[in-house]
């Protein structure tokens, strides 16, 4: 489950810059070849309770930038990562209008009892679903 998301054209109105959307759509940018895409997750270490730093993710975002990547694709939105990688992405295009990255935000979705030591219930939700997609609805 995903949205693709991006910053386009940089605006500035009174000094304030305006970031207006492009008008892609996913049909324009998944299986076209000069969209190359990834999955990222821009932590460090294997404990993820460690954030990766806001430059962090900037320095990735201008990596995977330089490398030819256009898309990538997050694995969940619970944790702070997603939202301060759409945060550092738009900084870059404020710096820089040429920079082009869109983002397909994951959202981690399970059966009831996944990753526990009970049966899972294939047939049922996990309770951790919905706020996984009203936090991906509210970044995308």
């Amino acid at each position: 489950i995903g949205a693709i998301w991006s910053c386009g054209k940089t605006k500035k109105n009174n000094d304030n810059p305006v970031i207006d959307k492009k008008e892609l759509t996913a049909k324009d940018i998944l299986g076209n070849p000069n969209y190359l895409a990834m999955s990222y997750g821009g932590y460090r270490h294997a404990d993820h309770s460690i954030e990766p730093t806001h430059e962090e993710l900037k320095e990735d975002m201008k990596i995977l930038h330089a490398l030819g990547i256009r898309m990538i694709r997050t694995y969940k939105v619970h944790l702070p990562q997603a939202e301060n990688l759409l945060k550092a992405i738009s900084e870059i295009k404020q710096k820089d209008s040429s920079f082009e990255m869109y983002v397909m935000l994951g959202a981690w979705i399970d059966c009831k009892n996944a990753w526990t030591d009970k049966a899972p219930i294939h047939n049922e939700e996990s309770e951790a679903n919905k706020p996984q997609m009203e936090k991906a609805v509210a970044l995308a």
